[in-house]
């Protein structure tokens, strides 16, 4: 896209033609950077929530853990290994997108159906089966925090993008047509004085021819008759 003055030809209509093209690409610039600036708007957005669920998911990972190793301690490592061992050791997650600004972000829900319930007794640790129900609870703040960097780093990416193409923009692309139109303006300008200084000794020689002319007429009338 970018434009080579040594094979402009330098002429008023590419002189024309490269002065419509450059306002062209000025306006296109300019919703590149509105664009650039809502993307870091929804990057600083996404990041204080980002940050909001990072916080509540390590709270919710310590409490839970605390509570786990309770009930290990209480009911014994073997025990609960026993309990756990015929639970699945995974669950399902409903996946979709979103059009964020342009940019396919996606989306996590857990299958609650799907989640693995592993046979713990009435009679055993109240602290194992506390930390149970609040993993369950405790899911889609996970799968929310995941579906945010997830999303922060696909608009990293256009973001990245965005500016790439505004630099190739204000570094490679506009300056080329600013030296091609230089380079026009220039030509066409010597031209004109190499015009003007032309038409100046081509009027030099009429009015010259004219004197001449009048002379010569002069001396014709003045001449005795035999």
């Amino acid at each position: 896209m970018a434009v080579d003055p040594r094979k402009v030809l330098p002429t008023k209509i590419n002189l024309i033609r490269l002065r419509r093209e450059e306002k062209v690409i000025r306006r296109i610039r300019g919703v590149i950077e509105e664009k650039r600036d809502v993307l870091l708007h929804y990057i600083r957005t996404l990041a204080g929530e980002f940050n909001k669920y990072q916080d509540e998911v390590f709270r919710n990972i310590e409490k839970i853990l605390t509570e786990y190793y309770k009930g290990v301690a209480e009911e014994g490592i073997g025990r609960v290994r026993g309990y756990f061992s015929s639970a699945p050791e995974s669950f399902r997650v409903e996946t979709g997108t979103r059009v964020l600004f342009a940019v396919k972000a996606p989306t996590f829900k857990v299958v609650e159906e799907s989640i693995p319930e592993p046979h713990i007794p009435s009679d055993a640790s109240p602290e194992l089966l506390k930390a149970y129900i609040d993993m369950r609870k405790f899911l889609p703040s996970l799968l929310k925090l995941l579906e945010l960097w997830e999303t922060i780093d696909r608009l990293l990416e256009e973001l990245k993008s965005t500016q790439r193409l505004i630099n190739a923009l204000d570094y490679v692309i506009l300056p080329s047509y600013e030296r091609a139109i230089k380079f026009i303006k220039s030509v066409l300008e010597e031209r004109m004085r190499e015009d003007f200084i032309r038409l100046k000794l081509l009027k030099r020689r009429f009015e010259v021819r004219e004197e001449t002319a009048k002379v010569l007429a002069i001396q014709g009338e003045s001449e005795p008759t035999q």
